[in-house]
């Protein structure tokens, strides 16, 4: 853990990458983690919706991308596994994964968002690169996951943080052009 985690990265905390993250696939996301342990991490982008139309990914997704939260898209859920659908839905207990293949949307309390890959960290990963400084570690909140604004969302999730954290959600985009 560096000294800009609130709490211990677990299932359900959010990762807030640092602005020195650069790459691209990361740079300036919130991932919410689903799973945290000895095996590793697996999480998901919340806040890169995938604004291109695609007719096609559009009708094989159906109702479950019809009927999903606001702004109803695919999001880019990570790097891992690009041309994989996982789609979590919102429940009193947490978040939890949806079969999209073998279960029926009218059916599915949600809210849900449908994610496009997903990031992904070996064992001990994720922990070298809290130590490194790469990654916030705050707690969710419930509306996080379905952001009707996930453009501002990692601004917003800094902004409601307390201390040294708080203080990044004004980062410029590029500081040398401060």
């Amino acid at each position: 853990m560096n000294d800009y985690a609130t709490i211990p990265p677990s299932a359900g905390a959010l990762l807030v990458a640092a602005p020195s993250i650069i790459d691209p696939n990361f740079a300036r996301t919130v991932v919410q983690l689903v799973n945290h342990d000895h095996t590793g991490s697996l999480g998901v982008v919340i806040n890169r919706p995938d604004t291109s139309p695609d007719p096609v990914l559009a009708a094989a997704l159906g109702d479950w991308l019809a009927m999903s939260a606001s702004p109803g898209v695919v999001f880019r859920g990570g790097p891992v596994s690009p041309d994989s659908f996982l789609c979590l839905v919102s429940t009193p207990s947490g978040v939890r994964s949806v079969d999209i293949a073998n279960e029926d949307p009218a059916g599915t309390p949600g809210p849900w968002r449908v994610f496009r890959g997903y990031a992904g960290w070996a064992p001990g990963q994720l922990d070298d690169e809290l130590r490194g400084a790469g990654w916030y570690v705050v707690e969710s909140e419930p509306d996080d996951m379905f952001s009707s604004g996930p453009d501002r969302l990692w601004r917003d999730v800094l902004a409601r943080q307390s201390g040294t954290v708080r203080r990044f959600a004004d980062f410029p985009d590029d500081p040398f052009l401060n």
